[in-house]
């Protein structure tokens, strides 16, 4: 397994905020850097941040792949230790990635409005 820092991984600091947090044009940045400037990976993040919404989960911090497949696999979900924690409390920053790529998979979209 390949473990990869998430872009959009919050910095826990009082003073001192993440990128994203304070450049709205953050995402042009990240679509220039490998492994996000080709393939699915960029895609897979924004479903990813679809599903940490949807649980409640704003500790993403690190997210995992195959290794063996290089930037053409998935990613993998497999920390959730924060999601269901405040089921009455929506954390809109948790999306902060597909507001500020404003990119979505078509079959992303069609199963949410579903």
């Amino acid at each position: 397994m390949q473990v990869w820092r998430h872009p959009w991984r919050r910095s826990y600091h009082k003073r001192r905020k993440a990128q994203w947090e304070t450049d709205p044009n953050y995402c042009q940045l990240v679509r220039e850097i490998p492994p996000y400037d080709k393939g699915r990976r960029l895609y897979d993040l924004m479903d990813m941040s679809v599903f940490d919404f949807l649980t409640g989960n704003m500790d993403r911090h690190h997210y995992e792949t195959f290794r063996l497949f290089g930037n053409n696999t998935f990613t993998l979900h497999l920390d959730h230790g924060r999601g269901f924690g405040k089921p009455f409390n929506d954390e809109l920053t948790i999306l902060a990635p597909l507001l500020q790529c404003c990119m979505l998979r078509q079959s992303t979209l069609v199963t949410l409005l579903k």
